[in-house]
């Protein structure tokens, strides 16, 4: 038994040493963050008051991948975190994500963004469903050739609350695309 593990760890750092060694992996690999806020539109708050806008949770999630020469197409996979504040929950989405990036300027680019995946719920019930993400944004292009920008985006995370609200988030938040 020994052996065997032995055999598939010597396998797996071989492998793995000439996978981050290639020279596609190095030049065009990226990471990712971002941080946003749940909105909440027309919600009615413990007043009976409506509110035209809320800030119903936050967002936090990361990803690694690959990307064009160009810059201009990107595919990863990412994962994070959603605290829902208005149903007392959160959400664990796990998406692969494809990025394009449209010029507008020389330095200032649109984000399109499809991410596809999987989302369970963290909390009282244990609730699962495939992930549906859409995004658009504005990015700059850092003085280091990064890209940092704004996002507006929408998640079907493909499952009910356990209050009989679907789990469809909007999100407004900031990015930061490491190159």
């Amino acid at each position: 038994m020994k052996s065997k593990f032995l055999k598939l760890l010597i396998l797996f750092c071989l492998f793995w040493t000439q996978f981050s060694n290639a020279q596609f992996f190095k030049e065009n690999f990226y990471y990712e963050g971002e941080v946003g806020f749940i909105a909440g539109f027309f919600v009615t708050n413990q007043d009976e008051k409506t509110e035209v806008f809320s800030i119903s949770g936050l967002s936090f999630r990361g990803g690694v991948g690959v990307h064009n020469n160009e810059g201009s197409l990107f595919i990863g996979i990412n994962s994070g975190i959603e605290g829902n504040f208005r149903r007392d929950t959160g959400v664990l989405p796990v998406y692969l994500n494809s990025k394009f990036f449209i010029d507008l300027t020389e330095k200032t680019k649109l984000l399109l963004s499809f991410g596809y995946g999987r989302s369970f719920q963290i909390g009282t019930e244990n609730y699962s469903g495939y992930l549906r993400k859409y995004t658009i944004g504005v990015t700059k292009e850092t003085e280091k050739d990064n890209y940092f920008g704004v996002f507006f985006e929408i998640n079907n995370h493909g499952f009910y609350f356990p209050d009989g609200f679907k789990a469809v988030t909007l999100n407004v938040g900031i990015n930061y695309t490491f190159l």
